[in-house]
């Protein structure tokens, strides 16, 4: 072994290397998963804290929230349902905003909206009053449809839908769908 002598330069070199790769070692394998760990459960509390924050704020208005629904759903029940306007016309335009509006809020786009049909009698959903003829044409992905007829279904006026189409527009690439709807909007005249 007197062939294998290492100079104290080398010694020391080979000592600085173990005691680097070490601590590397130690880093790799004890700090780093327990910093990562650290980290993940900090972002867990906030996470919580903020969900917290959040149902405290909900149970704090609560009253003023039941209050909101109670006056929404009383004005549907006791508000009129049919559209207002002295002539057809001025219902018509009320039901092209509402149908645009409705549009707008689900994230379809409007291809082609028609109201200017004439008021037919004894149209309106239920019978008895002039409804108004609409056809509404928009295209969307399958949210925008479902969140459009849910809005129809839910919203402030009485409509009934006569005949509805939803099929892939080939034109346009993506998951988009043309959606085609014949309705109608009961009007009181007045």
């Amino acid at each position: 072994m007197s062939g294998l002598q290492l100079s104290a330069r080398e010694r020391r070199t080979i000592a600085i290397g173990l005691a680097i790769s070490l601590a590397a070692l130690l880093f790799v394998r004890g700090a780093l998963p327990f910093a990562q760990r650290w980290q993940a459960r900090e972002a867990t509390i906030a996470a919580e804290s903020d969900r917290l924050a959040r149902l405290r704020g909900l149970m704090a208005s609560e009253m003023a929230l039941e209050q909101a629904v109670t006056q929404r759903a009383a004005a549907l029940s006791a508000g009129p349902r049919l559209l207002p306007g002295r002539t057809a016309a001025l219902a018509a335009s009320t039901l092209q905003a509402l149908l645009q509006d409705a549009a707008d809020h689900s994230g379809m786009v409007v291809s082609q909206l028609d109201v200017a049909g004439a008021p037919e009698a004894g149209g309106a959903p239920g019978g008895g009053a002039p409804g108004i003829p609409a056809t509404l044409s928009a295209i969307g992905d399958i949210w925008g449809v479902t969140g459009m007829l849910s809005l129809m279904q839910h919203g402030p006026r009485l409509l009934e839908i006569d005949e509805m189409s939803v099929r892939p527009n080939p034109a346009l690439r993506g998951e988009l769908l043309q959606m085609t709807v014949k309705l109608r909007a009961g009007w009181t005249g007045s």
